[in-house]
């Protein structure tokens, strides 16, 4: 097979990708061009938040043809039905015979929380102290958001385990609000919680989860945005999006018992101050919510003690 790579500044990105499609080739990858050099400039966002600029100020596009097809011809047919590319620079590329599926599982490496929770995919193992002591959890990539290799799932973790060890009872109501892939809620089950609640407006996200818990071997209940939920609850994470997070404030501080935990992530250190002034007002019965912890420019908000 080929691969045909260029660059360009257009920012009609999507209506370009079509057209290669459209002209047969077997698959188009859009990504920055100036990704890990010293102009790459990462872009924040949230679903529902304008944008002012586009993705990248520069493009690079890779497009994979199948093996009888000529680059070179390919390329004047493009060239043909999109002329502002017709003095353009290109590359072509060759592409060798490559283990895909490797090469996918790779990507996703096991998080270890000291030697008390691993999480990875079912082609790893974890090490003998986590069999032998710790806790397991079997997660492989899929459509629904938390493998363990995300900042944010990892603060919520790290967290989750010191939430329920500080609840010092024996039958810990949790609701994970907006589950993805089930992790959070299918850690806090196996730390011991008694009732585990998680919900999803994704169907796929809800279905996802129930599998996942099976194949775990916990029992969590899944609710998806129509069902009515029976709180108050011990412990209240919710690992999401800074504006959703804000939405849901009435509902997440009213359904956290007072003298409860509640954790909240998926957000950028840049918005935590704006996070903890949409919460303050909500908070009379939720004492100390503050920053946790940072990492890789996302953090974690809660009331969790100090360890």
């Amino acid at each position: 097979m080929h691969e045909i790579v260029f660059e360009t500044s257009l920012s009609d990105t999507d209506a370009i990708s079509d057209l290669l499609i459209g002209l047969g080739a077997l698959s188009v990858t859009v990504e920055d061009a100036q990704a890990n050099r010293p102009d790459e400039s990462p872009l924040f966002g949230e679903p529902g938040m304008p944008t002012a600029v586009q993705a990248w100020p520069t493009s690079k596009f890779m497009v994979l043809l199948d093996i009888q097809t000529a680059p070179a011809q390919f390329w004047v047919e493009f060239c043909g039905q999109d002329s502002r590319f017709a003095d353009w620079l290109y590359e072509i590329r060759e592409i060798g015979e490559r283990d895909w599926v490797a090469e996918t599982q790779r990507q996703f490496t096991p998080f270890a929380l000291r030697d008390e929770l691993w999480v990875g995919p079912h082609w790893t193992d974890p090490p003998a102290q986590f069999i032998d002591h710790g806790i397991v959890i079997r997660l492989d990539p899929g459509m629904a958001f938390g493998t363990g290799s995300h900042a944010t799932t990892q603060l919520c973790l790290e967290q989750l385990v010191h939430a329920i060890r500080a609840t010092r009872s024996t039958s810990v109501r949790l609701l994970d609000m907006g589950c993805g892939s089930g992790i959070l809620a299918i850690a806090a089950a196996k730390l011991g919680a008694a009732e585990v609640h998680a919900v999803d407006i994704d169907p796929i996200a809800v279905k996802t989860a129930r599998d996942n818990a099976s194949e775990n071997q916990v029992t969590i209940t899944l609710h998806d945005a129509e069902d009515a939920l029976h709180g108050p609850f011990d412990v209240v994470v919710a690992n999401i999006l800074s504006q959703p997070l804000k939405l849901l404030a009435p509902m997440l501080t009213r359904y956290t018992r007072p003298g409860g935990y509640l954790l909240l992530s998926g957000i950028l250190s840049r918005q935590a101050e704006e996070i903890l002034l949409a919460y303050h007002p909500l908070t009379q019965h939720i004492t100390s919510l503050r920053v946790l912890d940072e990492r890789d420019g996302w953090v974690c908000i809660g009331n969790i003690p100090s360890k």
